[in-house]
């Protein structure tokens, strides 16, 4: 079986360093790069057409069945601070409809799987290489304009329409569907209409994380230049508007004053569009000796991160699933955020006092502060948790995948070609 998958989010971990304008790493690069790897150990021959950046191979086989191409027409370094640089995704869109008309002699695919983000290009990818491929297209909404994603700028609120127009029409034509969660499945089939059946649930996966001993993430830690014998307040991910990163710096101003907490020290890990404005942001409210940047890491640092902290706290504008809650929880580390979109499965399930409305800044150090006060009871109830956590969000995703796939390409599917894993 050969897909072609689409995505200008793909994790190379083959680097030890990423431009942040370059869209940095987040948690829907880590998952497709780990599903992709998954499937070509399942037989699943694939070739993913994703953005990169200078240094990086054009072409590299990533393993036996997986090869990662770097597809995307040259452009300025204009800084853009939603997307890294001004054109980066459509300098990817470009070079993707390019690179696929001589596929259709050369490697035709069975399917075509494309990863949106609630953006207009990769929601465009699918129909438009679907066309000149002639291969069907599935369709993973990593966030959804009509049922989570919140507009990021003015500019994105005069484009809303014209992509929720767009999402509209990629689904309708795309063989199968998959979402995160069962709550955007169930919005996404009550507002477009469709049928439900045609929309399966993929989450992320958290089977390869786990937390490391204490003190050894301890020692992690102070290498980052963290000190010893204060709280660690955690923010992991990417550094960009949607992430709430403004909220954060807010909440720690009022910490001593709100938390009911010792004082904190906080540790951002990661790197994006708006890192700087954060930087002098945290300068601008005299925190600057409160805060930790560590910039880029690699993924497989985050297991030492997460189990170092005393709280992990996401105030995102939205997130369709959270999965840095999930890792955080995984590694018996509570979260503290806003009640949005996922997260109020996720951190609802588990600790749901720690989840605030979005926006009340006041109320989120108040409940990242009782994370630490009352530390005992919040790690006993992710504890408790973990069982159910790695059963919703364990190893099963690719067998899920598998059979997204197979119903896509089955006898049922209308001029599918058959397939069985």
């Amino acid at each position: 079986m050969r897909v072609l998958r689409l995505t200008p989010f793909f994790h190379h971990d083959c680097v030890t360093e990423w431009p942040a304008e370059f869209d940095a790493v987040g948690g829907m690069q880590v998952q497709i790069l780990h599903l992709s790897r998954e499937l070509a150990g399942r037989g699943v021959e694939q070739q993913v057409m994703t953005v990169g950046f200078p240094g990086l191979p054009r072409t590299r086989t990533d393993r036996p069945g997986l090869v990662v191409r770097v597809t995307r027409a040259p452009l300025p370094r204009l800084r853009s601070e939603l997307t890294g640089l001004v054109g980066l995704n459509q300098a990817w869109l470009a070079a993707v409809l390019t690179s696929s008309f001589p596929l259709r002699r050369r490697w035709r695919p069975d399917l075509i799987h494309v990863h949106a983000d609630g953006q207009l290009w990769a929601l465009l990818a699918g129909p438009l290489v679907s066309r000149i491929t002639g291969a069907p297209y599935c369709l993973t909404l990593h966030c959804s304009r009509l049922a989570v994603y919140e507009p990021m700028s003015r500019f994105d609120r005069f484009q809303h329409r014209l992509v929720h127009a767009v999402e509209r029409y990629a689904l309708r034509h795309a063989r199968r569907v998959s979402t995160l969660t069962s709550r955007t499945a169930d919005t996404v089939a009550r507002v477009l209409p469709m049928d439900r059946a045609r929309i399966d649930v993929l989450p992320d996966s958290v089977g390869a994380v786990r937390p490391v001993p204490a003190s050894l993430a301890d020692g992690f830690v102070r290498e980052l230049g963290v000190p010893g014998g204060v709280p660690v307040v955690g923010w992991v991910g990417r550094v960009a508007h949607e992430k709430g990163w403004r909220d954060f710096v807010a909440m720690a101003a009022r910490w001593d004053e709100l938390s009911g907490a010792p004082g904190a020290v906080f540790l951002v890990v990661g790197d994006g569009p708006q890192s700087g404005r954060m930087r002098e942001a945290v300068a601008a409210a005299g925190l600057a000796d409160r805060f930790v940047f560590t910039g880029f890491l690699p993924h497989d640092a985050v297991p030492s991160v997460m189990t170092a902290l005393d709280v992990l706290v996401m105030p995102s504008a939205h997130e369709e699933l959270g999965g840095s809650a999930l890792e955080a929880m995984v590694c018996g580390t509570p979260v503290a955020g806003y009640a949005v979109g996922g997260l109020r499965d996720t951190v609802g399930g588990v600790t749901p006092s720690l989840l605030v409305e979005r926006g009340d800044v006041d109320a989120l150090a108040r409940a990242a502060g009782h994370a630490v006060t009352e530390a005992p009871a919040h790690r006993k109830a992710v504890d408790a948790a973990l069982p159910d956590l790695l059963a919703a969000y364990g190893d099963d995703t690719t067998d899920r995948a598998l059979e997204h796939y197979q119903r896509a390409l089955g006898p049922e599917a209308e001029g599918g070609a058959g397939w069985r894993p």
